[in-house]
């Protein structure tokens, strides 16, 4: 007996259904095995470079805001620095010597940017380069103060102790400094300096609000 030609089109449309879902799956099984995964070594390198991009972060927060806790927060105790030619014998004494220097500025401002990280296991290096904008009373002379553009790379050591990553030792290099000297009629008429005001800033607030 013939087939009619509803079943034809019937039995043609099962036949073409079962050979593309044979042609799909292989496909999709060698898309699944292709896609690479993360091993767990990538995700905790990933996890120990963003912990230390925070704290490299931090670094100008708590310099533009004088504070102190945040700065010492970012070092193990003990660990090295070196500024310029400048020693200093541990970071307490170093962020202590910052905090003097930038108190007696009209105004500064940092940014930090270029940051390259290697991590391996517990300890990690990184390079980043800081930029700074300052804004000094004139030695000896009231009638001028000093701008200074301070172009420079931190080049720092990091460990992790106790789960928590930190600083061992920071050498800054100085790349490039310009200083201008600019008379404080300018200043007072055509500059805008928001200087230390600690944690009153509205950053603090604002941080403090999601918790």
């Amino acid at each position: 007996m013939e087939k009619s030609p509803l079943k034809i089109r019937l039995l043609l449309a099962v036949l073409a259904t079962a050979f593309s879902v044979s042609l799909t799956l292989p496909l999709q099984a060698h898309a699944q095995k292709a896609t690479p995964t993360a091993s767990a070594t990538e995700i905790e390198t990933l996890l120990a470079k963003q912990a230390i991009t925070e704290l490299i972060y931090k670094y100008p927060r708590g310099l533009d805001r004088g504070d102190r806790a945040l700065l010492i927060s970012l070092a193990h105790p003990g660990a090295k620095m070196s500024f310029g030619g400048r020693e200093f014998p541990n970071w307490e004494a170093y962020v202590d010597w910052l905090i003097q220097a930038h108190d007696e500025m009209t105004g500064n401002n940092h940014r930090i940017s270029n940051i390259l990280i290697e991590v391996n296991g517990d300890r990690a290096v990184s390079e980043s380069t800081g930029t700074a904008t300052l804004l000094v009373p004139k030695q000896g002379n009231p009638g001028l103060y000093e701008e200074r553009w301070m172009h420079s790379r931190y080049l720092d050591s990091w460990s992790r102790r106790d789960g928590k990553w930190a600083l061992d030792g920071r050498q800054t290099v100085n790349d490039y400094r310009r200083v201008l000297d600019v008379p404080a009629d300018l200043v007072k008429a055509r500059y805008q300096v928001i200087g230390h005001i600690g944690r009153n800033d509205s950053s603090y607030r604002h941080f403090e609000s999601i918790k």
